[in-house]
């Protein structure tokens, strides 16, 4: 039986482009994983979730090992807007950036944890603020650098190519005048180390401006009208999975995250003999499953993390799939 341990997690889609890199770089991807005790096929297999320490864990030996300090510039570079959820979709509907940001940075607070986003704004900038709560990884150069570094690529792709930050804040410090060099580069904007807090600041006209989202690199939705039976079961399962924090997972939102109609989606899976709602319900199990295993997590936090709306729903349905309360799990789990 699995073991209760304190770790966050993040779904493994957090790693993409990261074996390509490694290897561009000349080192081994699984022997990587196996460095900092994750199992490869967890890096890369379909709906992972994978600790959140072994993520920035992985980020930190590929600087130590490769020489490589500016990987987390590279991943985000290269990683799509989709890849830590259904932000395309999530956003398809607004009009400006500040709708847009709020959107994102709500969904962002329920599927991170370990860490929390503030808005703050005045009348003449908008600072977005990192509360960090896990103090092993606060020091670490790569979990500030990718929190960073992500969160302004993000930003960069919803309002469309280049737009000026007023200043990027690290609470850790750099000394290598090089390195100093490549975040003053990829940020494009005064850099600030050993500050009191981890943030971004922007002008607050930003909030106003139109949403023109720039295509990435790699997209979530590709038509699938090709794919088997099993492959179908595959995609959908993943589809699901990266929408069930956002509370989207109903068939027409996954069909439009995979690159379906709703019509076509029903029909595919009427060809293939699969059920949405059997998938949609196995998915939640296996995912309630591992997020059990991490008492870092309340039951009310594992709800919205499945997107249900509050936590009696999760514990009946919960009850449904195995026969006892998932309070009564995690309590098999602490037995010795």
């Amino acid at each position: 039986m699995p073991k209760l341990h304190n770790s966050p997690y993040i779904m493994n889609s957090f790693l993409e482009q990261f074996p390509q890199l490694v290897t561009a770089r000349g080192g081994n991807f699984s022997e990587l994983c196996k460095r900092v005790g994750l199992p490869a096929e967890m890096a890369t297999g379909k709906h992972q979730l994978i600790p959140f320490d072994n993520f920035i864990a992985l980020l930190e030996v590929a600087d130590e090992t490769l020489d490589y300090p500016e990987i987390a510039f590279d991943l985000t570079r290269r990683q799509s807007i989709n890849a830590i959820g259904p932000l395309t979709q999530l956003i398809s509907s607004c009009e400006t950036f500040g709708d847009a940001l709020r959107k994102i940075v709500a969904y962002l607070k329920v599927l991170t944890s370990g860490f929390d986003i503030r808005l703050v704004s005045n009348e003449y900038y908008l600072a977005l603020h990192f509360d960090v709560f896990v103090p092993t990884l606060l020091p670490k150069r790569q979990f500030q650098n990718y929190l960073l570094a992500s969160s302004v690529s993000i930003l960069r792709r919803v309002i469309g190519g280049q737009y000026p930050l007023r200043g990027c804040f690290f609470a850790r410090n750099e000394t290598d005048a090089r390195l100093r060099a490549i975040h003053s580069e990829f940020f494009a904007c005064p850099v600030i180390f050993a500050a009191d807090e981890i943030k971004i600041t922007i002008d607050r006209a930003i909030l106003d401006q139109d949403v023109t989202l720039k295509l990435p690199i790699t997209q979530l939705r590709k038509p699938a009208h090709t794919l088997g039976s099993r492959a179908l079961e595959h995609e959908l399962s993943n589809a699901i999975t990266l929408s069930l924090p956002s509370g989207k997972a109903s068939l027409a939102n996954v069909a439009w995250s995979m690159g379906y109609s709703e019509r076509t989606l029903r029909r595919r899976l009427s060809e293939a003999e699969l059920s949405f709602s059997q998938i949609l319900q196995s998915v939640r199990f296996d995912q309630a499953n591992r997020y059990l295993q991490s008492t870092h997590y309340t039951l009310c936090d594992i709800a919205a993390l499945l997107g249900y709306s509050n936590q009696s729903a999760f514990t009946r349905s919960y009850i449904k799939w195995s026969g006892v309360a998932p309070s009564s799990y995690r309590q098999e789990l602490e037995k010795p």
